[in-house]
């Protein structure tokens, strides 16, 4: 399909899946193509517009990076630095992991640190740098280096060092050194500044009716910002600032914001994360052929920023409810235009007919999850439970109920029936121990390690 037909079906795309309002931008390589549909706010009923800001949740990380590597461009801090070294007031429960985890560790979601998501305590006590007193309750999922977990708080220490060393708010850093020299003119992540623009609230689903219902919380807890927590803009400017990326540093406007040296290390693979199976660059997520891509959900809202280098297109999708379908039901036929591949080909995983039930049963652990794999009448049980409640619809533990697992090959398994706040059917455990028992649970980016 031509790309003008694909966009003429984006509004329709988005109303069957019952999105409440968003906001796409694609850039072909020549021209700007934007949509908005829907509504920003549906108490109020009123319409996107092409000015109405939406968040970007973790797709704040690659901006968090730049703001980084802007330091490593001018020589003031190394990759390989140890991240004591800038923050000597950094403290975790593994005094001996905190000083072997580096700077790079804190963009590539290897540092291991298990501070995926904190309560929030309130708008008083949640400054930056509140979080990062709030580290030294923290321990370890995984070695420094061992692994890469998905892992918040590692990007949110890395804005600390960012304005600790600049002596300057992360919030003014993000506004004076990315959006301003790349013209990003409906783009904010301090809050002070949600009057100055047209923005979104978001929907999430009712779990008792299946009905989107407006939150109550209308962003993550505020220490997170670096993470993804306050920042919004519209899928217009998220585009500019994936082009300045795409192009080396270099923005449309002829601003630079990083050097092309710099721009290509952010694309190259560190690490890998999975369930699903997934390279990692600096800030990048890297997908076959070629492609870079984040996303980002949000208190009542999900985002993917995409970008194709070799043929230098850009496309962004904002949305302000959680359905998350929405946003690969538009995207992925794009990305497999750009390669001529299935962006998620079909995993090839066949039915194991025996196990070794004792290899994988017992509890799985992090601060912000606890899995539960049990043995039942011959076969594997399994039980999630969400530790930090943090939307209106986060599952409770009233709401975890228990449910039987498929064997499949290469120590992957399925989950027979859906699991709330879950997004994937399939879990593997990896890196088995000296008595062969698995140490790992691997879903969703994450690895949870064994408890029991």
């Amino acid at each position: 399909m031509e790309l003008s037909n694909y966009i003429r079906q984006i509004r329709p795309a988005l109303a069957a899946s019952g999105a409440t309002g968003a906001s796409f931008a694609y850039w072909d390589g020549v021209e700007l193509h934007s949509v908005v549909a829907g509504l920003r706010n549906s108490v109020t009923a009123d319409p996107v517009t092409p000015d109405t800001v939406m968040h970007i949740g973790s797709i704040t990380k690659l901006f968090n990076t730049v703001l980084l590597l802007q330091l490593v461009d001018e020589r003031r801090l190394s990759l390989n630095d140890q991240v004591v070294k800038h923050v000597p007031e950094l403290r975790l429960r593994d005094a001996r992991a905190l000083e072997r985890i580096t700077c790079a560790m804190l963009l590539n979601h290897t540092s291991g640190i298990d501070g995926d998501m904190l309560a929030d305590h309130g708008p008083d006590r949640e400054r930056i740098e509140d979080a990062i007193v709030r580290c030294a309750e923290l321990g370890q999922v995984h070695s420094p280096g061992e692994a890469a977990s998905y892992c918040n708080i590692g990007t949110v220490i890395a804005g600390y060092l960012v304005q600790k060393l600049r002596a300057t708010s992360w919030y003014n850093l993000i506004k004076s050194r990315i959006y301003q020299p790349l013209g990003m003119q409906f783009a904010l992540a301090d809050l002070t500044d949600l009057p100055r623009f047209r923005h979104s609230i978001g929907d999430l689903t009712d779990p008792a009716t299946g009905r989107l219902v407006q939150t109550t919380r209308a962003f993550l807890p505020l220490s997170f910002a670096p993470a993804g927590a306050t920042p919004m803009m519209t899928a217009a400017d998220l585009v500019t600032f994936g082009r300045a990326l795409a192009d080396g540093g270099l923005a449309p406007n002829g601003a630079r914001i990083l050097s092309t040296a710099l721009s290509a290390s952010m694309m190259e693979p560190t690490a890998e994360l999975l369930m699903p199976a997934m390279k990692v660059g600096l800030g990048w997520m890297l997908l076959p052929g070629g492609v870079l891509t984040h996303g980002g959900s949000v208190a009542g809202g999900a985002a993917r920023l995409c970008v194709h280098p070799a043929s230098g297109h850009v496309v962004a999708l904002l949305i302000n409810c959680d359905r998350k379908h929405a946003v690969a039901a538009v995207l992925d036929p794009i990305m497999e235009s750009w390669t001529g591949n299935k962006l998620r080909p079909p995993v090839a995983l066949s039915p194991t007919a025996a196990v070794d039930h004792d290899l994988y049963a017992g509890v799985y652990e992090s601060g912000l999850m606890r899995a539960e794999v049990s043995r039942k009448k011959g076969d594997l049980t399994f039980r999630l439970i969400w530790k930090v409640r943090v939307l209106d619809n986060s599952p409770g533990l009233e709401d975890s109920p228990t449910v039987p697992l498929r064997p499949l090959d290469n120590h992957t398994f399925e989950a027979r029936a859906p699991l709330p706040g879950f997004p994937n059917s399939l879990i593997r455990f990896v890196h088995p121990g000296p008595d062969r028992r698995m140490r790992f649970l691997a879903t969703d980016g994450r690895l949870l390690p064994r408890a029991t």
